[in-house]
Parts: structure tokens; sequence; C-alpha cells
């Protein structure tokens, strides 16, 4: 059962939303089969299964049907049931969670049954919600647009002529129609950007370039923003689109939900460090002001949690700034906001690298030697950290036996790439030239040097360089 649907959908569940769940499975309005009601308390009981065996197949099936010979028909049938019932279940919870969603279906079933005066104030009660909501996104003038339509469909049941209301639902979808193209637009130039993928035709979007060219829509949040982003993305003179979407981003922000405004604010991080890459320093400080913003703005916080990948990219920001003070608070302040089975690690992976740029490679040395990093490029990291380390400290031993483990690690991960590996492998190629040169041999050093700057496939090649130097 562990690879199952179920058990996959089951586990994805939070505590509370198991035993919400049981109250849902409960009753007869979802579900009338005690099998499916005694297997979702079994479940219950077990999760989060860590005992794989407490969810085999013949265990579970003996606990539902006691007495009854293993059934694998009967036994898929109860829990293809359970799994129905949570999907049921996932979906009454969405549904919940929409007020102004619910308004509208409540008004299209109340104008469907011909009740017009309970309509009228369910219709008021849900526009009054809509305007006080606080995001101005595109499912924002979606939810207008579905709101006004039933207006404009009620008035033409009633004979009643609505222009106004025609006027107001057509609006509405040209704004989430507008809002909603930009934001497929943006998304699609920065993958290409990050995938090296080649683009594919977007119907409309000229078009839409073209109208807002003639109207900028800059009452609108969800359209300013994306087209400004968009701009920036991709117009010869990106900076001024750049900097206008930054002021933007300061005062429209909060008409966005989270999730929106942390794209905007990676979109913005990911324009920062091409900048940057194209030896525009000044870019890395921008980009590393607008991590700290994203975070004082908890844009980057989702479901209370924030990502490791963005965790990692702001530690390695401020090092290369070397704004150690602060980087090592953030360590520390932000450690809890991961996700718990990543924490330690990342948390311990972040500290080492942070001892390692002051540099203190003692207290570097002890936590990449200690910690057991899961993550394949956390692992490779921590391995080329520890190899720089054991040169610097002319730990000649441990250095080999390093070296001897890493080309191993190497060879057994094959889904690094034909890149990834040859890079690797011609860093250990390279110290291990090193340890074994004369340093009084000038020729060599030169002839060592040369091939290292030639060289294309090569991570640490900086470093080698500068250590071929030093000799």
């Amino acid at each position: 059962m562990q690879k199952s649907r179920l058990i996959e959908l089951f586990i994805a569940l939070e505590k509370t939303e198991q035993r919400e769940l049981g109250k849902f499975v409960a009753s007869p309005v979802f579900n009338q089969r005690k099998d499916v009601a005694d297997l979702y308390d079994y479940l219950y009981l077990h999760s989060p299964f860590k005992d794989e065996s407490a969810i085999e197949r013949g265990r579970v099936f003996a606990s539902i049907f006691p007495g009854e010979p293993f059934d694998a028909t009967k036994f898929d049938y109860t829990m293809s049931f359970l799994f129905a019932v949570i999907k049921q279940y996932l979906i009454h919870k969405e549904w919940e969670g929409d007020a102004i969603g619910k308004g509208i279906l409540l008004a299209r079933a109340l104008r469907k049954r011909n009740l017009p005066r309970l309509f009228d104030k369910e219709i008021k009660t849900t526009e009054k919600a809509l305007e006080s909501h606080p995001y101005k996104d595109a499912e924002h003038h979606f939810n207008a647009f579905q709101l006004h339509l039933e207006k404009h469909i009620s008035a033409k049941q009633e004979s009643r002529t609505s222009m106004a209301s025609f006027k107001e639902f057509s609006e509405a979808l040209t704004h989430y129609f507008l809002a909603k193209k930009l934001w497929e637009a943006c998304t699609l130039v920065t993958h290409r950007a990050v995938a090296k993928v080649d683009a594919f035709d977007q119907p409309l979007i000229d078009a839409v370039l073209n109208l807002l060219e003639q109207n900028r829509y800059t009452e609108v949040p969800a359209i300013n923003l994306y087209y400004h982003c968009y701009k920036a993305l991709t117009d010869s003179d990106s900076l001024r689109w750049f900097e206008a979407l930054r002021s933007l981003m300061r005062t429209q922000h909060a008409s966005l939900p989270p999730n929106e405004v942390k794209d905007l604010y990676l979109v913005a991080i990911n324009y920062c460090i091409g900048r940057s890459n194209r030896g525009e320093r000044a870019f890395l400080q921008e980009a590393f002001e607008l991590y700290k913003e994203g975070l004082a703005t908890k844009a980057f916080l989702e479901n209370h949690q924030l990502s490791r990948f963005t965790y990692n990219n702001i530690v390695l920001a401020g090092l290369i700034l070397k704004d150690f003070n602060w980087v090592e608070n953030f360590i520390t302040e932000y450690r809890d906001f991961i996700e718990l089975k990543y924490r330690e690690s990342t948390y311990n992976y972040n500290l080492a690298i942070f001892y390692f740029e002051k540099p203190d490679y003692d207290k570097a040395m002890e936590l990449l030697q200690r910690a057991d990093f899961d993550d394949l490029s956390h692992n490779l990291s921590a391995r080329r950290m520890l190899l720089r380390i054991y040169f610097e400290k002319n730990e000649r031993d441990a250095l080999g036996s390093l070296i001897t483990s890493f080309k191993n690690f190497i060879y057994r991960h094959r889904e690094l790439g034909t890149v990834p590996r040859n890079g690797y492998l011609n860093l250990l190629k390279f110290v291990n030239r090193l340890l074994s040169l004369d340093h009084y041999d000038k020729e060599a050093l030169a002839q060592l040097q040369e091939e290292i700057s030639k060289t294309e496939q090569l991570v640490e090649k900086k470093w080698l360089l500068e250590v071929v130097e030093k000799v």
C-alpha cells in the first residue's frame, strides 16, 4: 500500500486535516460504507506510516474485514472509495475557503430558481465582500466578471435592459484576460531563460501589448505590475522598466496575493543576477536588497515556510558581498522556517559555507565532516569545500582519501550529467597534479596554469588559478 495513490494523498494531509476528514467520512452525505470508515480509522491510527508493515495489504484487510479471507478486489474497492471521499473533502475544503466563490455560486442557484429578492440580496453581499478583499489580482477580476455576468443574465430574464452590467462584466473579463496573458508571457520568458528552451508562439501577446501601449491600465495593479515585468524582461531599454517595476512593487505589492508577489521578487532578483553575471557588480547588491525586502514583506514565506533554495541563495548573495554579520543572523533567525525534513541539513550546510567564507576552516570542517547531506548539490558542495580546506591546511592523507571517495561518488551519480561530472573530475585531476608538482619547476607550473585556463568544464577554476599563482 505504501506506493498507492490513497497513501500518497493521505500522508499529504496535515494532522488537523486528517482529523477533519474523519468527520467528513462519518457523514452519510459523503460516505455510507462502514468499510470505508474503518479503513479511514485504521490509516488515521497508524499515520504517518513509519512502519511500512503496518500498512501491508493483508494486515489492513484483516483489520477491516476480520475473519474473512483476503480478497484483493474487495480491498481495492474499499481503497478506491476512500480515495474518492478524500478528493471530495479537498474540493469542499477549497470551496469553504472561497467566500466570494461561494457567494457567486449561491447567487447563481437563486437566479436559476427564479428568486430575484434573495438573488439581489446575495449579489449585494458578495459585491461588498469582493470590494473589501485585499487582493486585486487576476482572480479578483474573474470573480467580478462572474458576479456582473449573473447580474446581466438576471436582468435579461426579467426583460430589463442593463448596459451597465454588460459593461461591468465585459470590463472585468478584459482585466482578467490581460492580467493572465501578461503573467503567462512573463512565466514563459523566465522559463526559457532558465531552462534554455526554444520559444513557442504566444498568440495574442502582440495584440495585448499594442492595447497596453494605448491604455496602460495603470489603475489595475494585476495588469500594471506584470506589464512592467514583461517589459523589463524583454525591452532593449530594460533598466528603465526594471526601475519602474521596483517602484511599483513597493507601492502595489499588497494588491497581489503572496505567491504572486514572491514570483515578482524572484523575477526582479533573476534580472539583477543576470546583469551581475555580465559584470555589472552593483546589481548583486540590488539583488541582495530585494531578498531583504522580500523577507521583510514575508513574500518568500509560503505556509509559514521558507524554501530551502531561497534560503541557500540569500546566504550565498550575502557571503559574496561579505555581509557576514547579517548572514550569520539570517542563518539562525530563519532556520525554523525551513521545511522540517530539510531543516537540519540545510542549516548545517549554510553554516558550514558561512565559516568557510569567513574563513574559519576548523569550524567549517567540523560541520562538513559530521553532516549528512542528502541533497546531491549540497553533498557535492560540501566535498568541494572539504577538498579546498584539506589542501589549504596541507592535510595530505585526508586529501588523498577524499579525492578517491569524491571520484567514486561522482561515478556513482550518473544523473549528474556529462558537463557537471567532467567539471568535478577535472578539479580532482588538477588537485592531484598540484600535489605531485615540483614547485621549483617554473616551466611545469606555467604549463599547468595554461591547461587550467583553457579547460572549460572545470569546477573551482578561479581557486585553482589562485593556487598556482601563489606557488
